[in-house]
């Protein structure tokens, strides 16, 4: 097996199982692989601090793409090596987007090789989402503060993000589809039945992110596994892709191969075949 090869893997619903549990099983295959010599990493929309854990029986040692594409992260050293930039003075638009409309909002600061969060109401402390426990245990500071503007002096803007009501955050969306520079998710998370309306770089896409990562190590084939259509930038790069049978269609339509589930194991069971363990 070539050594050079990339191999990529979404995490919700391709290499966790329906519990977001890495299995023992997938554990085993993935250690035996990497230490045969197989480059694997991650690629989630989840944030660095909701990764570790759950990642914890897996060594690691090639750096993951996390909360899609905003962030570079080291998992052996539990740090973030790279973040794509909101300009600041789309960041300041950001904000005024919310205030305009009554709300404030999270905003993520990176710097040192870290997260800040800082928020403008402590009515938003509500909002488990974001102001997690393993938030608080992870981040390099949190703070509420009148004046998120401040917050930009600490370090580079990567994220902002809000929960609430469709109809509220709607005509923030608009607001927002006037500001350069910047991308946004806006979606229902079905665990609450609350909208999450996420700002990023544009510049900041799982497929960038892969870009960036392969130029780092140098590999010169990619393999991607994903379920999602925030994986399907991904697949258009890779030179091989696999999706899990309980994938959408239109992600199922454009892979080389579909896997068995994410429940019995899918990814692992190719990966122990290809790497003949």
């Amino acid at each position: 097996m070539k050594k050079n090869v990339l191999y990529v893997s979404d995490l919700d619903g391709t290499l966790l199982d329906s519990k977001k549990r890495i299995t023992p099983y997938t554990a085993n295959v993935l250690n035996r692989c990497i230490q045969k010599g197989m480059k694997f990493a991650v690629a989630t929309a989840r944030m660095p601090y909701g990764c570790d854990y759950r990642l914890q029986e897996i060594e690691m040692d090639t750096p993951g793409i996390v909360t899609n594409g905003v962030f570079l992260y080291d998992f052996k050293e539990k740090k973030i090596i790279s973040a794509e930039e909101i300009e600041k003075k789309s960041a300041e638009q950001v904000i005024k987007a919310f205030e305009k409309h009554g709300m404030s909002c999270f905003v993520y600061i990176f710097s040192e090789g870290s997260i800040s969060l800082y928020y403008g109401d402590q009515t938003l402390e509500k909002q488990t989402q974001y102001y997690s426990d393993r938030a608080l245990e992870a981040c390099r500071k949190i703070v509420c503060t009148d004046h998120l503007q401040n917050a930009f002096q600490e370090g580079k803007v990567a994220y902002i993000t809000y929960t609430g009501e469709k109809e509220e955050l709607e005509p923030v969306c608009k607001e927002l589809d006037q500001i350069p520079d910047i991308d946004y998710s806006f979606y229902l998370n079905i665990y609450n039945g609350w909208y999450c309306l996420e700002i990023f770089s544009k510049k900041a896409s799982k497929k960038n992110a892969l870009l960036k990562l392969k130029e780092m190590i140098h590999s010169d084939e990619i393999v991607v596994f994903g379920d999602n259509f925030n994986d399907l930038s991904m697949i258009e790069l890779s030179d091989r892709s696999y999706a899990p049978t309980n994938a959408l269609p239109e992600v199922k339509e454009q892979v080389t191969e579909v896997l068995g589930d994410c429940d019995h194991d899918g990814v692992a069971e190719f990966l122990e075949k290809e790497w003949e363990l």
